[in-house]
């Protein structure tokens, strides 16, 4: 199982339903976060908790782990060493040749087998494409 340590985690106000360890963006208002939408979207980070429909009405916030080691949820297999790019899901994947996504951050930890496992991912605030 992956794990992780924090450098800088922040609070944000969910703009829609978001999956506990996949990455998000910057809302349209400030101190908002939304799911990712484009492999070439600028991350604000990962987020730690789920939060569901009915909590976001309950006005349940969203933790975004912005500098650290964090876990992150998979696409495919990754292997340790390896720089990951993000998906349109908020998920990573392995760095393969110039794909123009966006380079969120080095497994560290833990490789993935396949798609849906997690991984310990550093997160690397850049905005590095691939």
């Amino acid at each position: 199982m992956a794990w992780g340590n924090f450098v800088l985690d922040k609070g944000y106000l969910a703009t829609a339903a978001l999956t506990k360890y996949r990455c998000v963006k910057y809302g349209t208002n400030p101190e908002q976060v939304s799911p990712v939408t484009a492999n070439t979207d600028d991350i604000a980070g990962v987020v730690q908790y789920g939060i569901t429909a009915g909590e976001l009405a309950d006005g349940k916030d969203a933790s975004v782990r912005m500098i650290g080691v964090t876990e992150v949820e998979c696409s495919a297999a990754i292997t340790l060493g390896t720089w990951c790019t993000l998906e349109a899901d908020g998920r990573v994947s392995p760095l393969v040749g110039a794909s123009g996504k966006t380079v969120v951050g080095k497994c560290v930890g833990d490789p993935s087998a396949a798609a849906g496992d997690r991984i310990a991912m550093l997160i690397v605030p850049t905005r590095a494409k691939a």
